[in-house]
């Protein structure tokens, strides 16, 4: 089954013979039942393995209304209670760029107002009652 070694140079002689590697051990093949009727082997040396089960757990997204940059009225999807969300405002990074390329132009008085201007802002919504983040809205 395995090549003869040379005594002189200690390496193999030649490969086994194609009859030779015929007769090496057989593996066993398990088949594991597929999802949706495919089914896949796999070759295992010894007994059969045990299958692994996979357990997929989809959750029922819930529908929000549309955000705004005003507070909505919706289901709190981890509370599961009725509420209006709390707005925090924020800038975006969209805002800083402007700030900086005004900055660099030369309009120093000017380069503050992308951080007031209520088109460079997001707004993020959260429960007031549980504080869980709920979605953002960005102009």
């Amino acid at each position: 089954m395995y090549p003869q070694v040379n005594k002189e140079n200690n390496l193999p002689s030649a490969p086994p013979s194609y009859s030779d590697s015929m007769n090496s051990p057989k593996y066993d093949i398990y088949n594991q039942g597929g999802v949706g009727g495919q089914s896949h082997s796999t070759s295992t040396m010894g007994g059969p393995q045990q299958p692994t089960s996979v357990i997929i757990v989809q959750a029922n997204p819930e529908i929000l209304p549309p955000l705004g940059p005003k507070s909505v009225q919706l289901t709190c999807p981890t509370c599961k209670l009725l509420v209006m969300t709390r707005i925090e405002e924020e800038s975006s990074s969209n805002a800083y760029l402007c700030c900086m390329l005004l900055f660099i132009i030369g309009c120093f008085v000017c380069s503050c107002l992308p951080l007031c201007m209520d088109n460079f802002k997001n707004f993020k919504h959260s429960c007031p009652n549980c504080n869980a983040f709920i979605g953002i809205y960005k102009q």
